[in-house]
């Protein structure tokens, strides 16, 4: 057999001869060049990556409580500065500051309002049905002669069928509107717009006609303003 045929392993460290081509390294400039167009592809992957699990993150928790909030009933109102209502303590939240009891009655808050969390209550002593209700005196420190004033109440009661009345009144003048209260747990609004002939203080009242002893005249959410 002629051992001449025979391959020899080539060994990078062997030494060379004057007409054997030398070995060429993989690296040097080509190497280095192919190595920053992967590290390129690479990063470029990890970003788009980052694009769209980003794009498909949920919107953040503000907005999520937001849409909630405006979907859910509010335990108490704005107050009365947000409408222009010149009625301070009108639904009723903390006390009945500021109101007077007409009658032979007991004034309370009641914890279930028509769209908030209480109400006032006035309910008859007796012995005998009685008119009783709220006022609040200078409901209007000074209103001007031509002023237009527009009250309301949202008002029920637990005999239902009463006649309640909401009265705008100032000196020697007044504007009232009447209606009767429906059965059960309804809220009605009562509704009476005043024109002043007379400068000076305007008063409020929410009176409930004979009203039987143990029974109670409900109020709440009460706005006055001017237009």
């Amino acid at each position: 057999m002629d051992q001449r045929a025979l391959p020899v392993p080539d060994d990078p460290d062997r030494p060379r001869g004057r007409h054997e081509a030398p070995r060429r390294s993989v690296g040097g400039p080509a190497g280095a060049a192919i190595a920053v167009v992967i590290a390129a592809v690479v990063v470029a992957g990890v970003l788009a990556t980052w694009l769209i699990s980003s794009a498909k993150e949920p919107s953040s928790p503000a907005s999520a409580n937001a849409a909630t909030t405006q979907g859910e009933p509010t335990s108490r109102p704005p107050g009365p500065a947000a409408f222009g209502n010149l009625v301070g303590n009108w639904s009723f939240e903390q006390d009945l500051s500021g109101w007077q009891v007409l009658g032979a009655a007991d004034a309370s808050r009641e914890p279930q309002g028509r769209t908030s969390g209480s109400s006032a209550s006035v309910r008859a002593r007796g012995p005998a049905p009685a008119d009783v209700g709220l006022a609040l005196p200078e409901v209007v420190a000074k209103a001007r002669r031509g002023q237009r004033y527009v009250a309301s109440a949202w008002v029920r009661s637990t005999a239902p069928g009463l006649q309640v009345t909401v009265r705008l009144s100032g000196a020697n003048e007044n504007s009232k509107t009447t209606a009767t209260t429906l059965p059960g747990l309804q809220w009605r609004r009562v509704i009476v717009d005043h024109t002043v002939a007379t400068p000076g203080p305007l008063r409020l009242e929410i009176v409930a006609d004979g009203v039987p002893a143990g029974d109670a005249l409900l109020a709440d959410e009460v706005v006055v303003r001017q237009g």
